[in-house]
């Protein structure tokens, strides 16, 4: 049975609902409080294991919480949803912590205090992570930015050298920190429109987002300044989904139109999840982003990140009305 690993952040989301982001030294009332778990890797974790079937994808996850309320809240919440827990481990402090303001327009800001995920080094990354029994190595890695960045990269040096496929989402995205020995490593590069930007220009900040013509020469400009010869995934909200395989021109794959969007936060994970569960259900690079936009269009319906995930069957529902 395929399997895949993903390595990452476990945080707890403290959610402030408001109609707008208050200005530097002004307090207003909020509109609603909740608390949610979540952070990148287990949001993507969660997403692989619902967006998936657990009779033909094997899902664990790895990461680090504390010995505190939350940790235990966050890793009985991917166990309850089918999730290999085993190698989260419970240490002493607090666990990842996440404060989300979001906007009654959907739009959301979000300051992370690591705790527990802050404490990995280096040395900690071991093959024995990537060993599944009695099957030898998982088949895919799923990794993100949320742990510190010495750890990611040697998460992938050593998924790498051991032929393992590697999932990579850059986010949080900071510019210069990625080289195209390390990119060279990646199989699938999956952002968003604004770090797709920031791994080619300076920028960013600055770019038009309604030149479509402009950032799909940057899905472009991604294999030609790294040499990558994988894949490259961009999202692009509501307005689609591109990709390109080895350097081949950019495709573009229409969105699917969300009825109403209450929360944009996990969107992403939602896309990710089931681009890897697809991939591991052998589906191919196409199929795969049709099932990802699914499930991003269905998340952003719904409130939270871990909560807003959808189901493996909603997914299919909508690809296959769209069909």
């Amino acid at each position: 049975m395929p399997h895949v690993t993903i390595f990452g952040s476990l945080n707890y989301d403290l959610v402030v609902c408001t109609h707008r982001i208050p200005r530097a030294g002004e307090t207003i009332h909020c509109d609603s409080f909740a608390t949610h778990c979540g952070g990148k890797g287990a949001n993507q974790a969660l997403a692989v294991r619902k967006l998936s079937s657990p009779k033909t994808v094997g899902v664990r996850m790895v990461g680090r919480v504390g010995q505190d309320a939350f940790g235990q809240q966050l890793k009985t919440g991917l166990a309850n949803a089918g999730t290999d827990v085993s190698l989260i481990e419970e240490i002493p402090g607090e666990s990842g912590v996440a404060v989300i303001l979001l906007e009654l327009n959907g739009e959301n800001r979000i300051l992370v205090h690591p705790g527990a995920n802050g404490t990995y080094k280096p040395e900690d990354v071991t093959l024995d992570w990537f060993k599944v029994d009695g099957q030898g190595l998982t088949d895919y890695l799923v990794i993100q930015n949320e742990l510190p960045l010495p750890v990611v990269l040697r998460a992938i040096e050593v998924a790498y050298d051991n032929g393992i496929k590697i999932v990579y989402n850059p986010s949080p995205m900071e510019q210069g920190i990625l080289t195209s020995e390390i990119i060279s490593k990646i199989s699938y590069l999956v952002v968003n429109e604004s770090e797709l930007v920031a791994l080619v220009q300076d920028d960013f900040f600055e770019t038009d987002w309604s030149d479509y013509d402009a950032l799909t020469g940057l899905v472009k400009e991604v294999h030609l300044k790294y040499d990558f010869k994988g894949t490259v995934v961009t999202t692009f909200g509501g307005y689609g989904t591109v990709y390109s395989i080895c350097g081949s021109d950019p495709v573009f794959v229409k969105p699917f139109m969300a009825k109403k969007v209450v929360d944009t936060t996990g969107a992403g994970d939602s896309f990710l999840g089931a681009f890897v569960g697809a991939l591991a259900a052998n589906k191919s690079v196409p199929e795969a982003i049709k099932w990802g936009a699914a499930a991003g269009c269905l998340a952003v319906e719904r409130e939270g990140a871990a909560d807003s995930i959808p189901m493996l069957e909603e997914a299919t529902a909508l690809v296959e009305n769209k069909q």
